[in-house]
């Protein structure tokens, strides 16, 4: 029997997170897209994610979103040269999002060889 050379179907869409540039599948991502109805250009959050024109993807973790702006990769993706006013992205994540640390596991020193003060790992 002929073995099959046909590629496995696509999961779906793949985009990469602007904030930590991570790619995932276009369901576990935040669409935002520019609102340029108003003189000052806002981003918003396109929760379809159908609105028309160019959108920046990101995770829906406070960490990516603040990666993102900090690298002030919101406005480039979007190809915005003015500053914009990004508090309804920011208002949309209090709203949505649950603020979670990150949980870093980490051994305590009674772990390595049963003694806390041990070098020993």
């Amino acid at each position: 029997m002929a073995e099959s050379t046909a590629r496995p179907s696509a999961v779906g869409s793949v985009r990469t997170c602007v904030g930590c540039r991570s790619r995932a599948p276009r369901s576990a991502l935040v669409r935002l897209v520019a609102r340029r109805t108003t003189p000052d250009p806002s981003v918003v959050v396109d929760e379809p994610a159908s609105a028309p024109g160019r959108g920046a993807w990101v995770h829906p973790h406070p960490d990516c979103l603040d990666r993102a702006l900090t690298r002030r990769a919101i406005p480039r993706a979007l190809r915005l040269a003015a500053p914009v006013d990004l508090q309804p992205v920011r208002a949309w994540f209090d709203q949505h999002v649950p603020h979670e640390p990150l949980i870093i596991e980490q051994e305590s020193g009674s772990e390595a060889d049963g003694h806390p003060m041990s070098t020993q790992r």
